[in-house]
């Protein structure tokens, strides 16, 4: 591969993040940290696929807070 297509691929790659990261500039706080928080659940569901992810966001103590809750096997299995 060509120096100046490998570049071209990553600003190609790069126009996305960019666009995301300009709507999530126009976010309030609050929906910013809902914006991490899920992503963050989301992450931790790939990491952990056997438990439920949830999340808890307490402006007033400055804290979020992820959970997994452990579900039952029957249910892991179905899916």
């Amino acid at each position: 591969m060509q120096r100046r297509a490998f570049l071209g691929g990553i600003a190609a790659a790069a126009v996305p993040v960019t666009v995301a990261a300009a709507a999530i500039k126009e976010m309030s706080a609050m929906e910013r940290a809902e914006f991490h928080a899920n992503a963050l659940c989301d992450a931790m569901a790939e990491m952990s696929p056997d438990r439920k992810w949830r999340k808890a966001i307490d402006a007033e103590h400055s804290f979020v807070l992820v959970v997994g809750d452990a579900r039952p096997s029957a249910v892991v299995a179905q899916e």
